[in-house]
């Protein structure tokens, strides 16, 4: 298992040659991280994930007044447009004639510039081969995780700008559990302003359409209540808060951890009668638990192997209970 990533990768072995080609890997990943907030690009993509294929436009902008602009539009099944501003994400759903709105919702490249000498301890960082994805020249490069609490990421990269036009999320079976790939795709060019406009924003509000906002308790201290006892190792808390969300009653209770490249999301709710048993499923590459801790509905969602989300779920216990237990 642990030899598998020298074959597919075809790295040569040991001495000098190694160590440059960890430098030159590490030096391609801060490129990536950075791309997000630097590059100006748009074109068509395929994610696939959980048995399904899915085809999208994107147009993503630096805006010259600050932040980022992005629009995304779905090209089959059903009609999806997604536009963010910054952190806030806006989606139409034009079939259910409904707006989601998440001030929160901020999606980049999953490793951020300040997390990459975290990141190494947990990661190993290796140069792959050259490659081509949509005409473009790149550079694969492999995270391979140092225990069985993450999952093995490759990208390729874009050899001039760092942007990924390619990725994989492998599992601890050596399978793709999720993969994205730029079928066409042009980079840099002046800041369009029609291209990140949604074109759903003026008959949605004509038509009356209904708006969800996942919006922050007004009263929000950052205090959900609950605490993780002794996260699974690399994982730091990442976000911690309150929110009012579409379809539940009161407030629910948002954490987010992650090592610097996969997140685990866990959401507590107050629970009722009706609250099934413990249920542990996946998505793809997300592995979803839930179950009722001390009395409330507790869902965690982890871009991890399933063993990562079980130690979350262990771990997790209202925060007056852990007072009480020093």
């Amino acid at each position: 298992m642990k030899f598998w990533w020298i074959v597919v990768l075809g790295l040569l072995p040991g001495g000098v040659a190694a160590d440059e080609t960890s430098r030159d890997a590490l030096a391609m990943l801060q490129k990536m991280a950075e791309a997000s907030q630097k590059v100006n690009y748009a074109g068509t993509f395929m994610f696939q994930h959980g048995g399904q294929v899915e085809t999208s436009r994107i147009a993503h902008f630096v805006n010259p007044a600050g932040g980022v602009l992005e629009r995304l539009e779905t090209l089959d099944g059903p009609a999806r447009e997604v536009i963010r501003s910054n952190d806030q994400v806006t989606c139409y759903l034009p079939a259910d004639k409904t707006v989601l709105i998440d001030p929160r919702g901020s999606r980049q490249f999953p490793v951020r510039v300040e997390q990459i000498q975290e990141l190494v301890k947990h990661y190993q960082v290796v140069k792959g081969a050259l490659d081509r994805v949509a005409g473009l020249q790149c550079q694969w490069v492999a995270l391979m995780p140092n225990d069985a609490l993450r999952y093995a990421r490759r990208f390729c990269a874009e050899i001039e700008t760092g942007l990924p036009l390619q990725s994989k999320t492998i599992n601890e079976k050596n399978q793709t559990v999720e993969a994205f790939a730029f079928s066409t795709l042009e980079i840099g060019g002046s800041f369009r302003r029609e291209l990140v406009q949604s074109k759903y924003a003026g008959v949605s509000a004509k038509q009356n359409w209904r708006v969800d906002r996942a919006a922050l308790t007004t009263n929000d201290s950052g205090d959900s209540g609950w605490v993780v006892q002794n996260p699974p190792a690399g994982f730091s808390k990442m976000m911690e808060l309150r929110r009012s969300m579409a379809g539940k009653k009161g407030s629910v209770a948002h954490l987010v951890y992650s090592d610097g490249l996969a997140a685990v999301s866990i959401f507590v709710e107050p629970g009722t009668k009706l609250d099934k048993k413990p249920l542990l499923r996946h998505q793809g590459a997300v592995n979803i638990y839930s179950n009722t801790i001390a009395g409330h509905k507790v869902t965690i969602l982890g871009e991890t192997p399933a063993e990562t989300v079980m130690r979350f779920a262990r771990a997790l216990e209202p925060k007056v209970n852990a007072a009480a237990q020093r």
